[in-house]
């Protein structure tokens, strides 16, 4: 389904808007809900750059496990601008965990520590560098620097699995230990089907 906010169209898939009303409706404990707060947080620091930049997209794509913004002036930019885009999120998770920490010091927000816990998991789960999360496509700019773009390509896939595997196994063994928390493992497996099909040359 979509909406429009002005000039800009926001499509959210069915499996997604299924998910967040049985989130709305079951999570008791809102951590689901401050999850997504802080999903909105990070791709607002994307939004916010590209509007910097004069790029704000016409269109951004919500899917269960991906969230895709339309980047028409991508090959435009400049590396150091590219790399503000592409780390906006981060920085935003960052300064939003900073200010909940405060809030929750003084007791303004009950949730404010959940609130920055969110944010700081997030932020540093996309500081990874592997393809696909905001720290791999930071070090594929930098590799395109020295490198050509088909080595800059193998020397990222070589990194995302050597962090992507690791994160399998942490993942697996938190399922194991919890019964019931398997967001990092999804995640992880996700990520490296993402890299084969691309690889491939598959439409993902």
């Amino acid at each position: 389904m979509s909406v429009k906010l002005g000039s800009l169209r926001i499509e959210i898939s069915y499996p997604l808007a299924a998910a967040m009303a049985l989130v709305l409706i079951y999570d008791k404990s809102m951590s689901a809900a401050l999850c997504f707060l802080a999903v909105l947080v990070h791709e607002s620091g994307h939004l916010f750059f590209l509007h910097r930049f004069g790029a704000f997209p016409r269109a951004i794509r919500l899917t269960l496990f991906d969230i895709a913004i339309v980047d028409r002036k991508k090959p435009l930019r400049s590396v150091p601008r590219e790399l503000a885009v592409t780390l906006g999120g981060i920085g935003f998770n960052l300064a939003a965990a900073v200010l909940s920490i405060i809030a929750g010091a003084v007791g303004v927000i009950s949730c404010a520590y959940s609130f920055a816990a969110a944010n700081l998991s997030l932020a540093v789960f996309n500081s990874l560098p592997a393809d696909s999360l905001d720290g791999g496509q930071a070090l594929f700019l930098l590799l395109c620097q020295r490198f050509s773009p088909d080595r800059a390509f193998l020397i990222l896939d070589i990194i995302s699995f050597s962090v992507l595997i690791p994160c399998c196994v942490a993942g697996f063994m938190l399922l194991l230990r919890s019964c019931y928390n398997f967001s990092l493992l999804l995640s992880s497996l996700y990520l490296i089907a993402l890299i084969l099909i691309r690889r491939k040359g598959l439409p993902v």
